[in-house]
């Protein structure tokens, strides 16, 4: 083995013990927006306002991690393919992180608006913010199983991949909710209940792409 590519890896198994930083600040984040549909749910506003400026707080925390990231990864010495993956892992990491805000975003416009979650669109969610949250916890496993396992990685990326096809399907539900209740409710109700579905999702797509990127980091430093 050339030094050269001795001392790449070991640049890049520093630059994943600091993504750890980052994924712990997102873990927290998705946890405190599980936390806030409890405030939906009792029609709560200023607990809700409280909860969610708590989310919008840990995102410029994560974002901050981003941008140290991102300026560690231009600066050091590994292989182009390398360097690229790990850009994409810092952003779809944080995209995680702001398409979370962004929900959070949509039920206030809603909640101010005094336009109220229906109780199946509540329970939907309270269901994929969950799941979101399991996410995030799972690619932090996966992260810190690279130095000890490549098989135990792939096995925590594995679960992120069922847990996306999970909302896949919930997500079809839930349209079904808002089609039928657009008949009754405003079109910003309407509007603003799918674009909170879709938001949830996207979430928990770049969680499919942040594991996709793990996968291939375990194989590339086995």
């Amino acid at each position: 083995m050339s030094t050269w590519f001795w001392t790449s890896k070991q640049m890049e198994r520093k630059i994943l013990e600091d993504h750890l930083k980052h994924v712990e600040k997102v873990v927290e984040m998705t946890r405190a927006l599980e936390d806030s549909v409890s405030h939906v749910r009792n029609r709560d506003l200023n607990s809700f306002i409280k909860d969610y400026e708590k989310i919008s707080s840990l995102e410029r925390e994560a974002d901050v991690f981003k941008r140290t990231l991102m300026k560690e990864v231009s600066q050091v010495l590994i292989h182009p393919i390398d360097r690229e993956y790990l850009i994409n892992l810092t952003l779809n990491i944080d995209q995680i992180a702001g398409y979370c805000r962004a929900v959070g975003k949509r039920i206030l416009i809603l909640m101010e608006a005094s336009e109220d979650l229906d109780g199946h669109m509540i329970e939907y969610v309270s269901t994929v913010a969950s799941k979101i949250r399991q996410i995030a916890e799972l690619i932090l496993s996966a992260l810190q199983s690279l130095k000890r396992s490549a098989q135990e990685t792939i096995e925590f990326t594995n679960e992120i991949e069922k847990i996306e096809e999970e909302v896949d399907d919930l997500k079809l539900e839930a349209y079904k909710i808002v089609l039928k209740k657009c008949n009754e409710k405003s079109i910003e109700w309407c509007i603003l209940s799918k674009e909170i579905i879709d938001t949830l999702e996207e979430a928990t797509d770049r969680g499919e792409r942040v594991a996709d990127i793990i996968r291939m980091l375990a194989v590339s430093l086995s």
